[in-house]
């Protein structure tokens, strides 16, 4: 019996379960009706003869053992509990609904993300981008990089060209606005900068330039365009982070990440300005 007992916890060494080890006790002669029922393992048949502890958990003391298993009248039942393991499938939803088993969060995947985007997008301008499809932030682009996203949908150039022709100056001039800013804060007048709802920062266009550019009625809303929308609402929070800053270094902070959000967004147009399209927009600094 000693044998078997070595044995077997042998087995359990190594194993990802958490087990919780005990022996019952049963009178010897009963042994062999045990094995050949289903009895639950605290229905052990003892001999109402003799005396024992119903159950010895595995801490007891040396003595204790010893005196246990060196009882000759004595068999043993090894019970095991497997103790409950937190779910490894575990997951959370994102804004739009869908189940994820990884983090999510508003700068999960960017540190410089506005932290003041509501969980659920409520505050945001475009309600529907990538953080709404997959409940983390986006990275920014480099201008003029292409290894993200690692292609553009295909749109047809009358289509650009036609939405390049009705929103471009305004989106130029959007961004000549932003890049200003920054002598308005250094200044220290950064709580008086207009609203994000100014037209002067031309969101709404930015976003019709984006449909024009990255969606059609073959492809339907695709990632890229959510991608442009989240570059666009960071910009939308990024004007009142900076409105209410407490300070001039925490406003500059915002801007650099307002200024990253618009060129990322241009760079996004630009692999797909042809020049049959038109001309490629200049970044800020």
């Amino acid at each position: 019996m000693r044998l078997f007992t070595s044995l077997f916890l042998g087995s359990i060494i190594g194993s990802s379960l958490t087990l919780t080890v005990a022996f019952t006790p049963c009178y010897k002669t009963s042994l062999q009706s045990f094995s050949s029922s289903k009895l639950t393992h605290r229905e052990a048949l003892p001999d109402s003869n003799v005396n024992y502890d119903p159950v010895l958990p595995l801490e007891a003391s040396d003595n204790s053992r010893r005196t246990f298993f060196d009882n000759p009248n004595s068999c043993y039942l090894l019970i095991i509990h497997p103790e409950p393991q937190p779910s490894q499938a575990a997951g959370t939803f994102t804004p739009g609904g869908t189940l994820v088993d990884r983090e999510v969060g508003v700068t999960v995947g960017n540190p410089e993300a506005s932290p003041n985007r509501k969980v659920n997008n409520e505050n945001v301008l475009f309600s529907q981008d990538t953080y709404f499809k997959f409940g983390t932030a986006s990275p920014f682009i480099e201008p003029d990089a292409t290894d993200f996203p690692k292609t553009m949908p295909f749109v047809l150039s009358q289509q650009r060209y036609d939405s390049l022709k009705k929103y471009g100056e305004r989106v130029q001039s959007a961004a000549k606005v932003i890049n200003a800013l920054d002598e308005t804060i250094k200044v220290g007048d950064f709580a008086k900068i207009s609203g994000c709802d100014d037209p002067i920062y031309a969101f709404r266009p930015l976003g019709l330039l984006a449909n024009g550019f990255m969606a059609s009625e073959n492809t339907g809303t695709t990632n890229e365009l959510l991608l442009a929308r989240w570059y666009i609402n960071e910009m939308y929070l990024r004007i009142g982070d900076i409105q209410n800053a407490s300070s001039v270094e925490e406003a500059l902070i915002a801007h650099t990440a307002l200024k990253k959000s618009m060129n990322s967004y241009l760079s996004m147009l630009n692999r797909v300005i042809t020049p049959k399209v038109g001309n490629k927009f200049e970044y800020i600094v």
